[in-house]
């Protein structure tokens, strides 16, 4: 076996001569990561969650033409708005915000382009016989979305006022949603 200097004690207890209770204990123990978020959980449960009723709408002044429902492309076809909201270590979730359609702005050196982490959950709408707008099972959206967000350390939210929000999205850009 070679050697590992990231988990000396791996290596001593793969090579013990029987998988004891004692040497199983401190393989678990060798092999947990040596940061965690969870110190800081308290914290972070302190810090505001989201807030629907903080939503700041700007509409677009220059509305996309309309594709035909058999042209739509997943991934290339978008709508006039976009939903932002930010999260930062220090003030919890901020303001939501529904601004035109636009490119992101970073910084060349920010840490998504090199040590990316990355949670996609999609949600469809779709327009009832009504007339009214309905969204396809969101609250299991946003309990996949938390516990993927959970899993890779990013934080997360409240499913209900997430889901607000992308109703009240949803109804900006009703004119998108095929009937």
């Amino acid at each position: 076996m070679t050697r590992s200097p990231f988990f000396p004690a791996l290596k001593s207890c793969l090579t013990a001569s029987k998988n004891t209770p004692s040497s199983l204990s401190r393989l678990n123990w060798s092999l947990r990561r040596p940061y965690s978020i969870q110190s800081q959980e308290d914290a972070i449960a302190k810090l505001p969650n989201i807030n629907p009723s903080a939503l700041s709408i700007t509409k677009t002044t220059t509305p996309k033409e309309l594709v035909p429902p058999e042209e739509l492309v997943f991934g290339r076809t978008f709508t006039d708005h976009m939903l932002s909201i930010e999260w930062t270590a220090s003030q919890g979730w901020l303001a939501p915000r529904i601004t035109p359609y636009q490119n992101l702005s970073l910084d060349p050196a920010t840490c998504v382009f090199h040590y990316s982490f990355e949670a996609f959950e999609g949600m469809k709408a779709y327009k009832a016989a009504d007339g009214g707008l309905r969204l396809f099972r969101p609250d299991r959206n946003m309990r996949r979305l938390n516990r993927s967000a959970e899993r890779i350390a990013l934080p997360t939210f409240n499913g209900e006022a997430f889901t607000d929000l992308i109703a009240k999205f949803t109804r900006l850009e009703e004119r998108f949603i095929p009937a």
